[in-house]
């Protein structure tokens, strides 16, 4: 049922005009819904804009973790000589290729760090586009309102000028006294006031939501009502982000408890040498190993930093839960409270639409004077506007409600 069938006759003419304007205007294209601009907002996002690489980076790391080799094997040459004191001859030249070797186990918990941080990052960007649904849920609702006190400012001042209109006329026939026609005059002044401060906090409003989204225009449709609600935390971005966050500092501890000391090298190269220039050369062959030795001064700091890094993420796993099942008692409530609100809203408006008309009507036939004419224009001016933000705050709640269960648009 449109908001139009209720309005006085000069109120629809008001509403339908300006709507005409903007809509005959030249206008940029607006997203069709909330879905739209948060794609929009998503794609300005700096995560969004690396993540492509970032998934390259995993995968180099995984492709280096699967090798065969924890490293690239190193090429040394030595070479001696005499020929800088002695001269006699002495010649000795040394190749070898030195190759690093994964320790046992070491391979296989490299690959489930590179695994599990891939998937923390993931979870991660879940979370970073459930915080930005968030902001653009609320600009999108503040400018909704914003908008909303505009169209009920340029209402009640159409209205009220009509009244003036009105007086004015009666005034110079000499049904009302000069006084009424102040107190019409300075109603006109206090209307346009109020829809200069209302057009100013629009504009901010659209503003903030065009620097977020890049969209010149509000969507032109909200968002569907909230689903049941979840049987379980687990499939919240925030919970799935703190759990697969503790997962990769696991894995990490892992590696680092594994990993007490440095992969061994294993040497393998040949020698040629001569003792001095009467002796034939002489070639070997060459196999070294290198294993290196762990100690508590390198191990102990690691080990401790790894494990703080676990209980910090258990701890945030833990604060997270908490923090989500407040929010959804919180956003139920507000939901409830919107809901119940909306028809006390359209039976006050109701009562102040009927009440403007009969003191309307009183007010040409002399039943009323001006100020009670004044009081009932603005009653029901806020009593429209009440119905209008009761209707956007049920819109609201039911956005609040589904970004407390981790939904984006």
């Amino acid at each position: 049922m449109g908001l139009t069938q209720f309005l006085p006759p000069w109120l629809t003419v008001c509403i339908i005009s300006a709507t005409l304007g903007v809509s005959l205007a030249p206008q940029p294209v607006a997203a069709q819904g909330l879905r739209e601009a948060f794609d929009a907002a998503w794609r300005r996002q700096p995560l969004a804009q690396a993540q492509e690489a970032r998934q390259e980076t995993f995968a180099a790391r995984q492709t280096a973790a699967s090798a065969w080799l924890p490293g690239p094997p190193a090429l040394s040459v030595d070479h001696e000589t005499d020929r800088i004191n002695r001269n006699d001859g002495l010649r000795k030249l040394i190749g070898e290729v030195s190759i690093p070797l994964w320790l046992p186990g070491q391979q296989d918990r490299a690959q489930a760090v590179v695994g599990a941080e891939r998937v923390a990052f993931d979870a991660q960007v879940s979370l970073a586009r459930l915080a930005l649904a968030a902001e653009v849920r609320e600009g999108y609702w503040q400018a909704r309102f914003a908008t909303a006190d505009t169209q009920a400012a340029q209402a009640a001042l159409a209205g009220i000028s009509a009244l003036e209109a009105d007086v004015l006329r009666r005034v110079k026939a000499g049904e009302l006294a000069q006084v009424d026609a102040n107190r019409a005059s300075a109603e006109v002044q206090l209307a346009r006031l109020t829809l200069a401060e209302a057009q100013t906090r629009a504009q901010r409003a659209l503003a903030s939501f065009r620097a977020l989204t890049g969209l010149e225009r509000l969507p032109e449709a909200g968002e569907a009502p909230a689903p049941p609600k979840p049987s379980e935390y687990d499939n919240h971005p925030e919970m799935r982000a703190a759990t697969q966050s503790a997962e990769a500092a696991r894995a990490r501890l892992a590696q680092t408890a594994g990993d007490t000391r440095d992969a061994p090298e294993l040497g393998i190269g040949t020698s040629r040498a001569r003792s001095d220039a009467t002796k034939p050369w002489e070639q070997t062959m060459l196999v070294r190993l290198r294993i290196p030795l762990g100690s508590d001064n390198r191990n102990r700091p690691r080990i401790a930093a790894a494990s703080a890094e676990l209980a910090e993420a258990q701890a945030a796993g833990l604060r997270a839960r908490s923090r989500i099942e407040a929010e959804w008692v919180s956003a139920t409530a507000e939901r409830q409270t919107a809901l119940a609100g909306l028809p006390l809203a359209e039976s006050r408006a109701a009562l102040a639409r009927d009440t403007q008309r009969l003191i309307a009507r009183g007010f040409t036939a002399g039943e009323f004077d001006l100020p009670t004419r004044l009081r009932a224009e603005r009653e029901f001016v806020d009593a429209e506007s009440g119905q209008l933000r009761a209707r956007l705050e049920a819109g609201r709640a039911e956005s609040r409600l589904k970004q407390a269960y981790g939904l984006t648009p």
